[in-house]
Formats: C-alpha cells, sequence, structure tokens
C-alpha cells in the first residue's frame, strides 16, 4: 500500500487571524501566497514561512498558525489506515459492479453473435 495518500485543504487567512492545528503528526504546511507565523510545541523556534515555503509538522501537540497579511495555507495531511482502507473497499465494490456490467454485455453480444450464425 502506498504511503503517498494524503487530503488536503486550503485555508485563507485574513491578517492576524489564527489558526490553530491539534497533534497531526506528519501534516505539511505549505504557503501559497502570502506570510504565515508558525509556532509549534516541542519546536524550539517560530517560524516564518513566505510564499512557496513549506514545513512539516512534528504533530507532538499543538501549531498555531498566523497569517501575516493576508496568506492561503495549504494543509497536507496523510490519511490513516482506515481512511485508506475504506477508500479501497469503495474502489473494490466499484471495480466489482463493472466487471458484473461487462459479463453481462458479453453474455448479450455472444448470444447476439450465436443468434446471427444460424440465419
Amino acid at each position: 500500500m502506498r504511503d503517498d495518500w494524503q487530503t488536503s485543504r486550503t485555508v485563507d487567512l485574513d491578517y492576524d487571524q489564527l489558526m490553530v492545528l491539534e497533534d497531526r503528526p506528519g501534516t505539511r504546511v505549505r504557503v501559497l501566497y502570502g506570510q504565515l507565523w508558525l509556532t509549534e510545541e516541542g519546536r524550539a523556534q517560530d517560524l516564518f514561512i513566505g510564499s512557496g515555503g513549506e514545513v512539516a509538522l512534528r504533530g507532538r501537540g499543538r501549531a498555531v498558525l498566523e497569517g501575516l497579511g493576508r496568506a492561503r495555507v495549504q494543509l497536507l495531511s496523510p490519511c490513516s489506515r482506515r481512511s485508506r482502507r475504506a477508500a479501497l473497499a469503495v474502489v473494490a465494490a466499484v471495480a466489482l459492479s463493472v466487471a458484473r456490467m461487462l459479463r453481462g454485455v458479453g453474455r448479450r453480444l455472444a448470444a447476439a453473435a450465436q443468434g446471427g450464425r444460424h440465419a
């Protein structure tokens, strides 16, 4: 199973607007435009991230993001194993349904071909 499956969401922050993330190990914060101040529990220094910059959260507690002016931030979080299993179950169900439909089409085509030979 692939380890790079992820969910993504984009958040717009206004000047001095805060966003708090709780214990999200493996989440990456990407600044699409603007500037961002980030502080995280367990990290000795605060970070200032500009447009195009990205940082991985350590996930050892709370992280606080603040837009320094208007900023657009993308949060990339790895999917849990449970989410992956659910997604794969949906794909498997769709594949099974398509296979059954194709078998039915194949049978009808074979029957039509047999009927054409006898004429």
